[in-house]
């Protein structure tokens, strides 16, 4: 059987209250046998340290996500770095930057990210980033602390910013989005990514694919990734399999 890891799930989410062991099991039997789940927010720590001990397949990052940056406060930061000091978790996010949503405070997401780095840097943990339209504004925070260890999660980069990327020792973590048939310029991106960079995602419940608008990302469509991003690769899906899950268990000590 095909094994696989979801290097990046929310199985934390409230719209998995009702059916989340059914689902975590369904996908276990179907060949996924991790997940990697990161906390957005201090008040989000509980319900993921839950679903980690409830759960023996989950691993969790802790970390303060920019979209909700008018939320996150110095005292979020302090309890953040408490947190991390023998918890368990495996890295730090999801973190980094969103320029895409104009109304957030741009300042303050990049002073919150960077304490994050610093803080990863410090535990010697790999970051999970979030760069939506702030891929190089992102990057430019790995190079100045020179702290390479992370995943970004999501990417929807150039095909220059993915070479540089990867080139550094960063890894491009994909999902849903690339297997729209409409997002041509994705897939040729993704195409051009080592398979010794890449991680699979699929950002459940979030992020629904193509044909599925309005509905939930499930635990198991992790299976649906793997298969049609292999294809978009030319390559077997057990081939793209066994590498993701060897670079996912290599970032997060798995």
């Amino acid at each position: 059987m095909t094994v696989l890891i979801d290097s990046h799930i929310h199985l934390d989410d409230e719209r998995f209250d009702y059916d989340r062991k059914a689902l975590i099991k369904m996908a276990t039997l179907s060949g996924v046998s991790r997940f990697v789940v990161p906390a957005v927010t201090v008040n989000r720590f509980p319900a993921v340290l839950k679903v980690a001990k409830d759960y023996p397949s989950v691993v969790y990052t802790l970390g303060l996500h920019p979209y909700y940056i008018n939320e996150h406060s110095a005292t979020d930061l302090e309890f953040l770095a408490k947190s991390l000091q023998g918890s368990g978790a495996v890295g730090v996010g999801e973190c980094g930057l969103d320029y895409y949503l104009k109304d957030l405070d741009r300042e303050k997401q990049r002073k919150v990210f960077e304490a994050q780095v610093i803080l990863a840097k410090h535990f010697n943990l790999p970051l999970v980033l979030h760069a939506r339209g702030a891929i190089d504004d992102v990057f430019k925070t790995l190079k100045k602390h020179d702290y390479f260890k992370a995943v970004m999660h999501s990417f929807n980069g150039s095909v220059e910013q993915a070479r540089q990327i990867t080139g550094a020792g960063v890894y491009l973590g994909f999902g849903p989005a690339v297997c729209n048939p409409k997002a041509t310029k994705l897939q040729e991106m993704v195409q051009s990514v080592p398979l010794d960079r890449l991680m699979l995602e699929t950002d459940a419940p979030d992020q629904p694919f193509h044909d599925r608008t309005g509905k939930r990302n499930l635990p198991i469509d992790l299976l649906r990734v793997n298969h049609e991003i292999a294809s978009i690769k030319g390559i077997g899906a057990d081939q793209l399999a066994a590498q993701t899950t060897v670079n996912t268990k290599h970032l997060f000590k798995l």
